[in-house]
């Protein structure tokens, strides 16, 4: 007797029970992203620099303003994520998210949120963090002083600042080194990464999943171009970040990049802070 298969059979001639199972679980996983509405480029762009735009014209206008208060310009970077960063991200999901799904919340639209155990977790997420601050650490060491030398003469002094910045002269004061403690740290250190993780592995990545394995190459480089404020480091910021893009386009999760990101931006406040409290 022949035997017919049709797509609502439940088993494949010829095959056992684990390539079945296999399947199954492939598709499972096909039709539960395959409802993720898909931007166009240009709209994947627009939302990816929009944010980073903003707030270099934020620290454009305000370095100069902090410079006359004795001010290191580096405050307005971090202020500028409170005060920009997390508003527009924010916004644009919880707006997104209305429209939508008449939810305010912007994990409404925020997709990529699988469960990984987190004996698998913590120690990809550490991977990837030690692997961004390596190739951070061998740029600054070998190649960003060539890089800054040969930045267009257009870039604004307020940007340029913060490839210099360092401690000389120390802070004004312990109240303002408190201040910029908290600042740095609350908005560098948590808050800024996690709107950051949740806006483009979240919610911009699976828009554009239709991209397959590009697509996590095309959301690192948007992202990096995104930093505006520091130009000389677009190219460590795509090589230190794809991984962790990758990982979140594998996973299914953005757990995996929201830990590593965060552990990134703390190691890195940390080593700024002594740097300052050395000065």
């Amino acid at each position: 007797m022949r035997q017919t298969f049709s797509p609502g059979n439940s088993e494949i001639p010829g095959t056992n029970g684990k390539r079945r199972v296999i399947m199954n679980e492939n598709e499972r996983k096909t039709t539960k992203h395959s409802h993720t509405p898909q931007h166009p480029l240009w709209l994947s762009v627009v939302l990816s620099l929009f944010p980073g735009v903003a707030l270099g014209i934020f620290i454009v206008g305000m370095a100069p303003v902090l410079e006359g208060w004795g001010l290191d310009p580096i405050f307005a970077l971090f202020g500028g994520i409170g005060l920009v960063i997390v508003p527009l991200e924010l916004g644009c999901l919880a707006i997104v998210a209305r429209r939508t799904t008449g939810s305010w919340s912007p994990l409404a639209v925020t997709d990529y949120r699988s469960k990984i155990p987190p004996r698998r977790l913590l120690p990809m997420a550490i991977g990837l963090a030690i692997w961004f601050l390596f190739t951070l650490i061998a740029w600054i060491s070998l190649l960003e002083g060539w890089v800054i030398d040969r930045l267009p003469s257009w870039v604004p002094d307020s940007i340029l600042q913060f490839a210099q910045t360092n401690a000389e002269g120390g802070l004004p004061s312990a109240g303002i080194f408190v201040a910029f403690l908290i600042i740095a740290f609350v908005f560098n250190g948590l808050v800024g990464p996690m709107t950051e993780e949740l806006y483009f592995r979240g919610y911009l990545l699976p828009r554009i999943d239709r991209y397959g394995i590009w697509a996590p190459v095309l959301n690192t480089l948007l992202f990096s171009i995104y930093h505006v404020w520091t130009p000389w480091r677009w190219p460590q910021i795509a090589v230190g970040f794809l991984p962790l893009a990758l990982a979140v386009w594998r996973t299914r999760s953005i757990y995996v990049s929201m830990i590593a990101h965060v552990t990134v931006n703390i190691i890195f406040l940390v080593m700024l802070t002594a740097s300052f409290a050395a000065g």
